[in-house]
């Protein structure tokens, strides 16, 4: 099943973590690098949602899909709701599919859709499916343990700000990973 998901809107990365907390974390007393800080940040929060499959932060995203499977899973999360899922009745024209054609399971990770009675899609369509869905840790609700990995990750970035010429040694990465593992969506479909 050929998919796409285009994420329509983005939290403040500041709301996952702040700019105070790293600095605390990194021990440092100035504001000389706050901009480098907040870069580092960001990068490690994108590094930790692509390992993951998961998004910090409140998000609206939309998935295009080719037609109705009869049941499917959001390879990205957590899914908190669904808000829409629209279909293409004619060249321009959308209807909104009923509620009661279709079950949704957001306890499941990764979260699933299992469509009932679903009409035929307009033939000459591509992308004949869109589903509307929220998605994200709320920013005050992110694990512990995922906002220690981005703790790690930005001080590793601080510290290690030259291309490593010998890697010294993989205990970030395993730790990162025993942090992460427990929060990671993986899809099979």
């Amino acid at each position: 099943m050929a998919y796409s998901i285009v994420e329509t809107t983005s939290p403040t990365y500041a709301d996952v973590i702040s700019t105070a907390d790293l600095k605390a974390f990194l021990r440092v007393t100035h504001s000389d690098e706050d901009t480098l800080i907040e870069a580092m940040r960001a990068a490690a929060i994108q590094h930790i949602e692509s390992f993951c499959n998961i998004r910090l932060g409140d998000r609206t995203a939309v998935m295009y899909l080719d037609d109705f499977p009869q049941t499917m899973e959001i390879p990205v999360g957590p899914v908190n709701s669904i808000t829409t899922i629209e279909y293409a009745t004619g060249a321009a024209t959308k209807d909104t599919l009923s509620t009661s054609n279709y079950y949704v399971d957001t306890n499941r990770v990764p979260a699933r859709i299992t469509f009932i009675n679903f009409p035929s899609i307009y033939q000459y369509s591509h992308q004949g499916v869109e589903i509307t869905f929220d998605l994200g840790y709320a920013e005050a609700d992110v694990p512990e343990g995922i906002v220690h990995a981005i703790k790690l990750l930005v001080s590793h970035m601080y510290d290690m700000r030259q291309p490593e010429v010998v890697r010294p040694t993989k205990k970030l990465e395993y730790g990162l990973e025993a942090l992460l593992n427990p929060y990671r969506v993986i899809s099979f479909r």
